[in-house]
C-alpha cells in the first residue's frame, strides 16, 4: 500500500472516528438529517486535459438513507487524438445530523462504479466508498468536504472541499475542486426535487 492511501486512510479513520464520538452515533436513536438528499444536478468538469459534463441524481430513502447514481462524460483533442472518459456509477448514503454541531450532517456513501477510458480500449470496474461532512454557517449557503477511495482504473484516494449557494428554495449553484491523482475542478447547479 503506497504512504499516500495509507496517509489518506489514517486521515479517513481519524476524522470519522472524531465526528462520530461527537454526534453520539446509534443506529437505534438517529437525528433526522438537516439537509435534503432528494436533488438532480448538471456540472460542467475540468479533469487535467479533459472537460465534460457530469449528470447525478439522489433520492432519500425513510429518514436517514439516500440511493444515487452518477453520469459522467469528458473528452479532450491533446496529444494523440481525441480521447474520451465515461463513468457511470450507482450507489447509496447513511447520512445523519452531528448533535453538537448545529446545521450539519456526517454521511457514509458507497457506489459501484464502470468506467470507459479512451473508448473501449481501457475499462474498468470499481467502487468508491467516503464521508461527507456537510455544514451551513448561514442561510442559503452550504460548506461541505468529501474524503473517499475510489478503486475505478487506478486506485486513487480523494480530498473535495466544495461550496453551495442557493438562489431559491429549489435551486443552488455549487462549486468544488477534487485534490487527487487527477485534480477536477466542478461547476454546476442543482435542483431540489423536495
Amino acid at each position: 500500500m503506497n504512504k499516500k492511501i495509507a496517509g489518506g486512510v489514517a486521515a479517513l479513520l481519524f476524522s470519522l472516528s472524531t465526528a462520530g464520538s461527537a454526534a453520539e452515533f446509534s443506529f437505534s436513536r438517529v437525528i433526522p438529517s438537516w439537509f435534503s438528499y432528494s436533488y438532480a444536478e448538471l456540472e460542467y468538469v475540468d479533469i487535467e486535459d479533459f472537460s465534460g459534463l457530469v449528470t447525478g441524481i439522489s433520492f432519500d430513502l425513510k429518514p436517514n438513507w439516500n440511493v444515487m447514481g452518477q453520469y459522467l462524460f469528458a473528452d479532450t483533442s491533446k496529444g494523440n487524438g481525441d480521447r474520451e472518459l465515461r463513468v457511470a456509477s450507482v450507489g447509496g448514503g447513511y447520512h445523519y445530523q452531528l448533535k453538537n454541531f448545529k446545521n450539519s450532517d456526517l454521511m457514509f456513501h458507497a457506489s459501484l462504479m464502470q468506467g470507459e477510458w479512451d473508448g473501449a480500449v481501457r475499462d474498468d470496474t470499481g467502487i468508491r466508498l467516503g464521508a461527507r461532512v456537510r455544514v451551513e454557517p448561514q442561510p442559503n449557503l452550504e460548506v461541505n468536504a468529501d474524503i473517499s477511495y475510489d478503486s475505478l482504473f487506478d486506485n486513487d484516494l480523494t480530498f473535495t472541499p466544495g461550496v453551495l449557494y442557493s438562489t431559491s428554495k429549489r435551486l443552488a449553484l455549487k462549486a468544488s475542486f477534487s485534490f487527487g491523482d487527477l485534480d477536477m475542478l466542478s461547476l454546476g447547479v442543482r435542483y431540489y426535487i423536495r
